[in-house]
């Protein structure tokens, strides 16, 4: 049976019309422990598809919910989208002091994973909690090897989950009272060889609320499928970067204040 008040929020961003959105509405209907309210963040890049998203949630409202659990649509520009505003607006508009994050191309491992993640907050020290991901079927070859099979098996990674190393917002519950301290930083830049770049908002958030006395947990059984088809060229650029991105972050002094245009 579902639970009738969990008092979660769920919050789901979204670019253009995701492959996955519509199952993962209908996955979120199926959770043992139900959402109260589902707030979508669209980033969209046309009207056309936009109203593909509004058709979903559309669907979604007649199909699996009823008027019990309010849908919400807050569509945002290409001009004012990033990664952490599109969060923080979100969030910001929750009912709710658990507020579950997740990506449109996102899909719950089970009909339990919101209820492992919630779990965790029977302990009022934790702030957040979060998990990994695995690759979609139709994902590519090294990240169905990588994420499937390294991951879950090598020192580094089970060692990442026992020091705090970890934390994203493409799956993650966080309480809102924590977020209204420290709301993910929306000026944060790091150096890389080169150049400036944007993100890590996630994780430097996660270390943040360590660093005033909160608990970060990792917990597997909170994992989704997630993947971009990308070749293990990429892979490997793109986890070098965010190793650097995350070697310059735990050198940041804290506490310390974060930005956001949103009124928390």
């Amino acid at each position: 049976m579902m639970s009738k008040d969990s008092g979660v929020s769920v919050l789901i961003r979204t670019r253009n019309m995701e492959k996955h959105f519509r199952r993962l509405l209908r996955e979120l209907s199926r959770q043992t422990l139900e959402p109260s309210e589902i707030i979508v963040v669209d980033n969209f890049s046309s009207r056309g598809e936009l109203e593909n998203v509004k058709e979903a949630l559309s669907d979604a409202k007649e199909k699996y919910f009823d008027d019990r659990i309010p849908v919400r649509l807050i569509p945002i520009s290409d001009t004012e989208f990033s990664h952490p505003y599109s969060t923080n607006i979100g969030v910001s508009v929750t009912k709710n002091e658990l507020i579950c994050i997740t990506n449109g191309h996102c899909l719950p491992i089970s009909n339990s994973w919101l209820e492992s993640g919630v779990q965790h907050f029977r302990n009022p020290s934790v702030a957040g909690i979060c998990g990994f991901f695995i690759s979609h079927a139709d994902g590519g070859v090294w990240e169905k090897f990588i994420y499937g099979l390294v991951w879950p098996r090598v020192n580094w990674a089970r060692d990442a989950c026992n020091r705090n190393d970890y934390f994203s917002t493409v799956n993650c519950i966080i309480r809102k009272s924590r977020w209204k301290e420290y709301p993910f930083d929306e000026s944060l830049t790091v150096t890389l060889p080169g150049a400036k770049t944007y993100g890590g908002e996630d994780y430097d958030w996660a270390r943040e609320m360590v660093a005033r006395g909160y608990k970060v947990i990792v917990e597997p059984k909170f994992n989704v499928y997630h993947s971009h088809g990308i070749s293990l060229l990429e892979m490997t650029a793109m986890n070098w970067k965010w190793y650097r991105i995350r070697r310059e972050i735990n050198s940041f002094k804290r506490p310390r204040k974060s930005f956001t245009r949103v009124s928390v």
